[in-house]
């Protein structure tokens, strides 16, 4: 029978990348690095003869790596975090990737190349590689500081940012203009199909997941995950958008549901076999003849590339308010390219504008930073330190008295939370009806015209099943800058706070404005249908039918879409209020983490005052997840048990100090005092055996051997589990349980006995 040469090639890929994971392992280094110098020995530009057959069938097993990677990050990394830090990596990733692109262009120019070659290589050097940053803080143990949580926000804003420069440049390169219209309704059009596939996966897939969770099995669960997963990756690629983008939404929106860690946990094996895949098969890309060719285009474009970023993401991140330290990391993080420098350079090539060597230089220049990555991270809170004793005393002043600064904003902006979550929900439910009337017009609309003679009356149709289906929607969009949410727990100081920032808005004004904008919304969505002075009309009846007579029902309906909505949260609202209470107004660096307890920890069956995490360490215990158990603010007298996940508040280093040892105990531990080397034997008492005539807790079986009695033939009777009081006679068969050795040992002193004897 003839072998795939898949199978061949993922064993030759597999078996090289774990000796040289193992190598890099026991030198202290980064895997990613090993994988990376593996690929580049089996690549199919290092050997004479090609050792590596089926190159489309491995690409397509590194896709699946970035896809498991990303939706594990998400996971992770949910849109709740997200949001928590959605200013920072918003202007950072903006600030950055505009930089970057000035640079990369200024480059180019520099060295006497064309206008169109210089752009792309200024676009190229824009955007950071998501995969490979991932990999390297999941290595390094750094996944869960303050500035890691910030580097997740700022590559997912690229990876948005990406896909507007991959349209600018296609739109600008094949008419010869920019259209500024182009490109903002591709970006209204993003945020549209990604809100629609989250207000949809929240509405349904977390109570599904939960359900499948609590019946089946292990299996069921990572089947439905991974499904859920392609899935979302296959209407993506749909829309012509990367497959990463749609795996990180779905893992937002399972990380959502009270499965999410269980889910992860399932999801590793998987993740780290195809990430194995995609980093040998990126190792492969490098070809030494074109590093040898460009080697001083290369370097000084990778010199730049890691300069440029690490200035421009530290001075982002601290326009926005973050400490020094927290801002030197998150450069030093980000100074790197990947994949999607991949893309942009491939695009320039099948447009026809840019020279052949720009692709081969990105791809190189990907791969040095790649090696440099984990090296400059782990440096990166060493230069921090160094930095921060070394600036003179006034910059120091200067700086933290801006954060500070920046703190009280974040205080005020907190106190318009209220606000901001109306103007939220206007655009939510604005989201679901344009995707109601959408739908109408793709699916519905056909079908009625077919059906009625006619085209006024089929339009009309097909416009008041679109009105009918978004009614309680859009009634929503009208009252949504007037009403409270039924989540909002503020405190009343705080709502008083921020009634008095709000102030300036009346009630009248607000609902006006409310139900201007929704009728607008509404005129735009109806053009599909009518001419503009029909739609005038229709919208006024509208008007009147739908905000005095049908009122009460709508809210009704609104208030159950609303609560199923809120539901697939899991019940953590008043968690995650505390939680961003606590986030708001968090000092410094202080964040928010969740540590999950080894059963091997010296904290486990400690109350949490015995801990002293507080004391000693300076956490505070925010809540306890003990399986579908959530305790908020538990007592000092409350035992931390096995499996426990404590969500702490704490700064980095006070953090790293404990995490270790609640996780990963550092004690030795005897490797051979495990279940599976226990055994059931069975032994006979004959003349002259030293337990004949004693009790069996007497006998110091469980004491010297460590074993213990399980069943006893006595006088012709079989007993299971005997009393310890039980006297041992001759001829008794006795049945033991203990470790091998130890069984070995009592049958051989019993022998041994009795020869003597």
């Amino acid at each position: 029978m003839e072998l795939f040469p898949l199978i061949r090639d993922l064993a030759l890929i597999l078996g090289v990348a774990a000796v040289f994971a193992l190598i890099f392992q026991r030198i202290h280094q980064p895997l990613v690095l090993g994988y990376l110098l593996a690929g580049l020995i089996i690549g199919p530009y290092t050997p004479s003869t090609p050792m590596i057959v089926d190159i489309p069938s491995v690409k397509m097993w590194a896709e699946l790596g970035v896809i498991f990677l990303m939706f594990t990050l998400g996971l992770e990394f949910s849109f709740n975090k997200l949001g928590r830090v959605g200013l920072t990596a918003g202007f950072t990733a903006s600030f950055e990737a505009a930089a970057m692109i000035f640079l990369g262009y200024g480059v180019g120019r520099l060295q006497g190349w064309s206008f169109r070659d210089s752009l792309f290589l200024g676009a190229m050097l824009s955007i950071s590689s998501t995969t490979i940053i991932i990999k390297t803080l999941d290595e390094l143990k750094l996944k869960r500081r303050r500035f890691a949580e910030l580097i997740f926000g700022i590559l997912i804003v690229e990876d948005l940012l990406a896909i507007l420069i991959l349209v600018g440049l296609s739109t600008f390169f094949s008419s010869q203009t920019f259209s500024l219209m182009t490109l903002l309704y591709s970006a209204g059009k993003l945020v549209f199909v990604i809100g629609t596939w989250i207000l949809g996966g929240y509405f349904l897939l977390p109570r599904v997941v939960r359900y499948v969770g609590r019946v089946g099995s292990d299996e069921t669960l990572m089947i439905l995950s991974i499904g859920l997963c392609l899935s979302l990756v296959v209407i993506a690629a749909k829309f012509h958008y990367s497959a990463a983008l749609g795996a990180f939404i779905m893992g937002s929106i399972l990380a959502e549901s009270s499965e999410s860690n269980r889910i992860e946990e399932l999801m590793r094996p998987l993740r780290d076999l195809f990430a194995s895949v995609f980093f040998v098969s990126v190792g492969m890309l490098l070809n030494p003849s074109i590093i040898i060719q460009h080697f001083w285009t290369i370097i000084l474009v990778a010199g730049v590339t890691i300069v440029g970023k690490i200035v421009s993401s530290t001075l982002g991140a601290l326009i926005t308010g973050q400490t020094l330290r927290t801002s030197v990391q998150v450069g030093f993080g980000l100074a790197q390219i990947g994949e999607f420098s991949f893309i942009i350079a491939g695009l320039g090539l099948s447009l026809g504008v840019t020279s052949d060597f720009i692709y081969p230089v990105g791809v190189a220049v990907s791969l040095i930073t790649t090696f440099t990555t984990p090296y400059l991270i782990r440096s990166s809170h060493s230069v921090a330190v160094f930095l921060e004793s070394a600036l003179p005393t006034p910059v120091q002043t200067v700086l933290n008295g801006y954060v500070a600064w920046q703190q009280e904003r974040l205080a005020d902006l907190a106190l318009m939370h209220s606000f901001y979550q109306r103007a939220l929900r206007w655009v939510l439910n604005g989201i679901l009806v344009t995707a109601l009337f959408l739908m109408v017009g793709e699916w519905v609309t056909p079908w009625i015209e077919k059906s009625i003679e006619g085209e006024f009356l089929a339009s009309l149709i097909s416009w008041a099943v679109s009105i009918l289906l978004s009614a309680p929607f859009i009634w929503a969009m009208s009252v949504a800058f007037i009403r409270h949410l039924p989540s909002e727990e503020l405190s009343p100081e705080i709502l008083a706070g921020s009634e008095n920032k709000l102030s300036f808005i009346p009630k009248g004004v607000a609902l006006f404005v409310g139900r201007l904008l929704t009728l607008i919304w509404m005129g735009i969505l109806s053009l599909e249908f009518f001419s503009l002075g029909f739609i005038f009309l229709l919208l006024l009846l509208l008007f009147i039918v739908l905000f005095i007579v049908q009122a009460r029902q709508l809210e009704a309906s609104y208030g159950w879409f609303e609560a199923q909505f809120l539901s697939a949260f899991g019940g953590t609202d008043k968690t995650a209020k505390s939680v961003d209470l606590q986030r708001a107004f968090a000092p410094w660096d202080a964040h928010l983490i969740r540590i999950k307890v080894n059963p091997n920890s010296d904290f486990v069956l400690k109350q949490l005052a015995n801990t002293q995490l507080k004391a000693r360490f300076g956490l505070n215990v925010v809540a306890i997840q003990r399986g579908m158990q959530l305790m908020v603010s538990p007592s000092r007298q409350e035992l931390v048990l096995p499996g426990d996940e404590l969500l702490v508040l704490g700064t980095d280093d006070q953090i790293e100090k404990v995490r270790k040892k609640i996780e990963n105990p550092s004690r030795d531990l005897d490797a051979s005092r495990h279940i599976s080397g226990y055994q059931l034997k069975h032994l006979k008492l004959e003349t002259g055996s030293p337990l004949i005539g004693k009790m069996i807790k007497a006998s110091g079986i469980r004491e010297d051997f460590e074993s213990v009695i399980v069943g006893i033939e006595h006088q012709g009777q079989r007993i299971l589990n005997p009393g310890a009081d039980l006297l041992l006679s001759q001829g008794d068969l006795i049945w033991v349980v203990g470790k091998t050795d130890h069984v070995e040992a009592l049958t051989r002193l019993s022998q041994n006995r009795t020869n003597d004897s």
